[in-house]
């Protein structure tokens, strides 16, 4: 076992179990720490050097954690020596996580069941809910050694399972001043879910969504009161239409706020009725980049209501797919096209930048690649972090359909 190894092994057992407890002379060196982690994880030889020497002097700075990381070494240089050493899948190993938070709002109806898992259900409410989840999500370093924002603590658990909790809060401004006070700029990302999804995993998904792109404002969920049930497709629809008024009302409230920064707006599948629908009726605010992801929307319908609301915002985006099998059977129950496929009928509006990814190679149902696949996730990166048009962004081709151009991912 190599000594960069042994390192990181020390530091998750002298760390704090519980992120709560962090005392603030840890807190005050957790970014630096976890960049240095990262950096020690995706180097081999002498190329770990460095992050190790920077990680001694992080410890040199708060000698309690210091203590302990050096009783911990010496405990597995000693294993080590009197036989096999310690493995990597034995009950030594724990995980690095990275404890994410983001802020929710809903009208999904409170169940009144205890636990953050069971916290909101399917059923209508007719008033907004407020509050702050924390997600613990393994950290995979993804993004490299970039800054990861404040509020996102470290943390060591023995699996790769996430960890959610929730806490309350009586009005949005309290979630969004309590989140942009550990946040390094005050963006928010407002993501709305669509179909066949739950309140807890809009909430993992928001948070992983976060965690991709790197996202150093706030991210806030928007979640609907969706059944989380295949076969509960037109009754899902149903619900999506019964929040668009909650939603417009949300965003009129994230839009007017003269203290904030940019808004940007991320919706997936059926959330998309919703994001469309508010964005068409409401037209005296101004928001950052807002994308479309395989949207679950009457292709006719999309491009009507995108016709009313270009200009709104500083860019509008469409993903696309003509492998996406969700939408291919929403359209055998609908009967019309769906404005996120791709192929004949692509939709192609003035203001809106199409981006078809029929190339890449997606799962099985070829819906969630906005979520999931590493490209668009980068493509999204370089589209909400820096505002690059799809010409200055990587792995994008100009194409030409009837209706005018559009951009294609390439194989």
């Amino acid at each position: 076992m190599e000594d960069s190894e042994l390192l990181a092994y020390a530091i998750a057992r002298a760390w704090p179990d519980d992120p709560k407890e962090v005392p603030p002379e840890l807190a005050a060196i957790e970014p630096e720490l976890l960049d240095e982690l990262r950096a020690l994880d995706g180097g081999v030889g002498a190329a770990t050097e460095l992050p190790q020497r920077r990680i001694r002097a992080l410890l040199d700075g708060v000698p309690a954690l210091r203590n302990r990381v050096y009783v911990e070494l010496d405990h597995l240089i000693d294993t080590i020596e009197r036989g096999p050493g310690p493995r990597l899948d034995d009950g030594l190993r724990r995980i690095r996580h990275s404890q994410v938070e983001i802020g929710y709002v809903t009208d999904r109806s409170p169940t009144g069941v205890a636990g953050a898992e069971h916290r909101y259900g399917s059923q209508r409410a007719r008033t907004l809910s407020f509050g702050v989840a924390r997600v613990s999500i393994p950290d995979d370093h993804r993004m490299g050694r970039l800054p990861r924002p404040r509020g996102w603590r470290l943390w060591f658990r023995p699996d790769r399972a996430s960890h959610l909790e929730l806490d309350g809060a009586g009005e949005l401004t309290d979630v969004l001043t309590r989140l942009r006070t550990r946040a390094p700029r005050p963006d928010l990302l407002v993501f709305v879910h669509g179909f066949n999804v739950g309140f807890a995993d809009a909430v993992r998904r928001t948070a992983q969504l976060a965690y991709d792109l790197n996202f150093t404002g706030v991210p806030v969920l928007y979640s609907w009161p969706s059944e989380g049930e295949t076969l509960s497709y037109f009754v899902d629809g149903e619900n999506a239409a019964a929040s668009q008024w909650n939603f417009r009302t949300f965003l009129r409230a994230v839009t007017g706020d003269q203290d904030g920064g940019r808004v940007h707006v991320v919706a997936h599948s059926m959330g998309n009725r919703i994001l469309s629908e508010a964005l068409s009726a409401l037209d005296t605010y101004r928001l950052g980049q807002v994308v479309f992801a395989a949207p679950d929307v009457d292709a006719g319908v999309f491009a009507d209501r995108a016709a009313a609301f270009t200009g709104t915002a500083e860019r509008y985006t469409l993903y696309t797919s003509a492998r996406d099998r969700a939408l291919a059977a929403a359209r055998q129950f609908v009967r019309h096209p769906r404005a996120g496929q791709a192929g004949p009928g692509l939709v192609v509006v003035k203001g809106v930048d199409t981006i078809d990814v029929s190339e890449l190679d997606t799962d099985f149902l070829s819906h969630s690649y906005v979520l999931e696949h590493r490209s668009v996730v980068a493509d999204l990166y370089a589209l909400i972090e820096h505002g690059r048009p799809p010409e200055q962004r990587f792995g994008l081709a100009p194409m030409m359909a009837p209706n005018g151009p559009y951009w294609k991912f390439r194989r």
